[in-house]
């Protein structure tokens, strides 16, 4: 399942008083996301996503997304099972002159469609194991 949340954060939005926005999405595994800041950010609009107060992108507290018109995407693997499924995307942007709307993407899939998944990597070491292959 695809969850899309488009946010507006007001010109000259400081990280004092951030702009937080909830992203409702579903019981699961979050796969994939991605940030998009439009073209004029220039690196100025700072954003961070936090599941149940605890920061995941970036991974490392401390540390922002910002960006110019190349969305910022990657693979994931974090699990969402406790409610409220939800997200939280924290933006600010100091010394912006405009506001500016980032669009955040959230791909969510099922525990029984990702876990089959998981188990192929070990499989192949074992069975290449078995050819003598190291």
């Amino acid at each position: 399942m695809l969850f899309t949340k488009d946010i507006e954060v007001t010109a000259n939005k400081l990280a004092s008083s951030p702009k937080e926005e909830i992203i409702t999405i579903a019981h699961g595994i979050i796969t994939w996301l991605s940030v998009t800041f439009p073209s004029g950010c220039n690196g100025m609009v700072h954003c961070v996503v936090l599941h149940h107060e605890h920061q995941i992108a970036p991974s490392t507290e401390g540390m922002t997304m910002k960006g110019n018109r190349t969305p910022i995407e990657w693979n994931e693997f974090y699990e969402s099972y406790q409610p409220p499924y939800e997200l939280k995307a924290r933006l600010w942007s100091p010394g912006t002159g405009y506001a500016h709307t980032v669009t955040i993407r959230v791909a969510v899939l099922p525990k029984s469609v990702v876990a089959p998944l998981t188990g192929i990597a070990p499989m192949f070491t074992k069975f290449f194991k078995l050819l003598g292959v190291k």
